[in-house]
């Protein structure tokens, strides 16, 4: 579902059309992580529940839908709403994935199947900024969303042809308070740091939205203690292991998660680079991505899947750290560089932890394990994104130049500050004995 077009590509042009800011516009990028964090572990669920195929097909109708709807959007608002259709459908889909992936593959070959899965969802982001940009600057932002809706049927197609017959199911309940909890709890938490800067955290709005924010994760939490059927196991998080995999990936995707939006402004404002140019640059990252997936997933199954993990956190590190000081003089080559180490750290990280995750718990929950590695995966992506957003909109008010200068600065300072959770990610990673995963 990456395959056609990027998000991130297109926010440059959608904040000039509409006229709008950089915190306003960063939603259309953010609303399918929002998404993904809040709905996932619900929809983990219900794919045991109603079957994680038919979950996975209906994700994928809803994704081609809310494309189609987007292609057409005659306002912001319109826009913002067809790309919540895409998201949730995203929502639905993205968790089933590895779940079914590692339900049907052993042990001993379990880190080979999830680091060609990472490959194959590397691989659309791959094409996703190289195409996007193509049709970007022949035809504009909306024939993106078009073509990602022409895709989604041929996709659909295949999967309704190649999906069929009876799947296993069984009886366990939804926790729905859990979800809402949710629901309601992180949207929220985003909302107030994307306008917190701006109107002060003293404004009674700020107040509100963190008070929701509050109200909701600490239900969320508190319904997980005490459901039956809980959408999050707290159990789980008693085990060095596991909590060892979910710190790591919650913090080293703090980090690089927002190059996703800030790269393609940073490419076309301040590099100065063409649509496509810049599409064919930031595909740097998931390319190397794709093609470090498959050796992290056989390197996990080989060695300890840990230590195949700390490497790729380093390699992120210096990812990371190379971003934060580039500036208004880099050239575009460089910028390929650097993203291109951030794409090869990503590959070597994910498959290999995701491999020690699912180590830590019973293939009965694989499900559950999968829509929390999404949830925590994509929800710290978003905060991170907000938080970098929020970072540069401080920085903005004593930058100094125009606005090319000044966008380079900001981003600086966003990246040099999120740069020691990066640091962070790999100490934690190193915490415990060591244990063949």
């Amino acid at each position: 579902m990456q395959s056609v077009g990027s998000i991130g590509v297109l926010l440059s042009a959608i904040q000039k059309e509409f006229n709008t800011s950089l915190a306003a516009v960063q939603w259309i990028g953010l609303m399918g992580s929002i998404m993904l964090s809040s709905f996932s572990l619900g929809f983990g669920r219900a794919g045991d529940l109603i079957g994680r195929r038919t979950i996975f097909k209906t994700g994928l109708t809803l994704y081609t839908a809310g494309a189609g709807l987007a292609a057409f959007s005659g306002t912001f608002a319109h826009l913002l709403a067809s790309r919540c259709v895409m998201a949730l459908g995203l929502a639905m889909a993205a968790p089933m994935a590895a779940a079914i992936i590692a339900s049907v593959h052993g042990h001993d070959h379990r880190g080979r199947a999830l680091g060609l899965l990472a490959a194959s969802i590397a691989l659309g982001r791959t094409t996703g900024p190289t195409i996007g940009g193509a049709i970007l600057q022949l035809w504009g932002w909306r024939a993106v969303f078009l073509a990602n809706c022409l895709f989604g049927v041929a996709t659909c197609v295949t999967m309704f042809l190649t999906f069929r017959g009876k799947e296993e199911r069984h009886k366990v309940s939804v926790d729905y308070l859990g979800v809402l909890s949710l629901v309601v709890g992180f949207p929220s938490f985003l909302i107030a740091l994307t306008v917190g800067t701006r109107l002060g955290w003293g404004a009674s709005d700020i107040v509100f939205w963190l008070a929701l924010a509050a109200v909701g994760i600490v239900s969320f939490v508190w319904r997980e203690l005490h459901a039956e059927a809980p959408l999050m196991n707290f159990r789980y998080f008693r085990s060095i292991p596991f909590v060892r995999s979910m710190l790591s990936l919650v913090l080293a995707t703090l980090a690089f998660y927002p190059v996703a939006i800030f790269g393609p402004i940073y490419l076309l404002n301040v590099i100065g680079t063409a649509p496509l140019a810049a599409g064919l640059a930031m595909a740097a990252l998931p390319l190397c991505t794709t093609l470090i997936s498959p050796l992290s997933g056989r390197l996990a199954d080989r060695f300890n899947p840990r230590w195949v993990a700390v490497l790729g956190l380093c390699v992120v590190l210096l990812g990371v750290f190379f971003y934060a000081r580039s500036g208004e003089d880099s050239t575009l080559l460089w910028i390929v560089f650097v993203l291109a180490i951030l794409g090869t750290g990503i590959g070597l990280f994910v498959p290999a932890n995701e491999k020690a995750a699912f180590s830590t718990v019973p293939s009965r929950d694989y499900g559950m394990l999968a829509a929390i590695l999404t949830a925590f995966g994509t929800g710290s992506g978003a905060l991170g994104t907000t938080v970098a957003v929020a970072l540069a909109e401080v920085a903005k008010r004593s930058r100094i130049g125009g606005d090319a200068v000044g966008f380079a600065y900001e981003q600086q300072f966003a990246f040099s500050t999120l740069l020691p959770l990066a640091a962070l990610a790999v100490l934690v990673s190193l915490v415990g004995k060591h244990k063949k995963g």
